[in-house]
């Protein structure tokens, strides 16, 4: 996975396009399956909304598509009560009491895999999960990498999602950047990490974070990589 799949998957022209970059992109971090879902409200109350994505077999769909057990199951409920990405295998299901639905999931490639929760204004949650057969490493920088690595790509799925299945977003809706603010965002686009950006433009670390802090506080995003794809789908960058 690259810094250039990573703003693929938040520019998709389209849902089609979305679901297929996001499963490159999942395969190049070694998931062979990804899915996700933009939701708003809870799934205990009856008014929720929502739509689902990803590559999940239809055969899995067709056998496991029951509300209560989703409802059961500790990998969504450690979800949504906790901000840091969780990890999945048998143990946690086994653990949780309901080893049965690791059972009828694990034939179809869920055996292992780690989730991730994001929320966005609106009261509106971003849920994205990687999975495969092969166990996953040992606590330690391999599995911290991994769970690094979703969290970057749920943060640019995160608009997209937001994005293809809300309202377009406009230009016009788009708060007035300073030059200094646009240039710091056109080589954060490009990759360009803090002190690089810097560099080239013959300033301090410290007045690139500022600028890069004032354009996520005007655009309301919560990450530099959030403002980079907001910017660039509304065609100003």
């Amino acid at each position: 996975m690259n810094y250039q799949q990573l703003i693929d998957v938040g520019m998709s022209e389209d849902f089609e396009s979305f679901e297929r970059r996001l499963v490159a992109t999942a395969d190049a971090m070694g998931f062979p399956l990804i899915s996700g879902g933009l939701m708003r409200g809870s799934l205990r109350e009856s008014g929720v909304q929502g739509r689902s994505f990803g590559n999940r077999p239809d055969a899995y769909v067709e056998s496991h598509n029951d509300i209560d057990d989703a409802l059961r199951d500790p990998v969504l409920e450690q979800l949504m009560a906790q901000s840091v990405p969780v990890v999945y295998t048998q143990r946690t299901y086994v653990d949780a009491g309901v080893g049965e639905l690791w059972e009828v999931q694990a034939p179809y490639g869920y055996k292992t895999g780690i989730g991730v929760k994001l929320h966005l204004p609106g009261d509106k949650l971003f849920l994205l999960g990687v999975d495969r057969d092969e166990a996953l490493p040992e606590p330690g920088t391999g599995l911290m990498q991994m769970m690094a690595g979703l969290q970057l790509l749920a943060t640019h799925a995160m608009v997209a999602a937001d994005r293809l299945l809300g309202p377009a977003i406009d230009a016009a809706d788009i708060p007035k950047l300073t030059k200094r603010e646009m240039d710091v965002l056109s080589w954060t686009a490009q990759g360009k990490t803090a002190w690089e950006v810097s560099v080239i433009l013959t300033m301090s670390e410290k007045t690139v974070n500022f600028h890069l802090g004032n354009v996520m506080r005007k655009l309301e995003v919560n990450s530099k990589h959030q403002a980079v794809i907001k910017c660039m789908a509304a065609g100003i960058l």
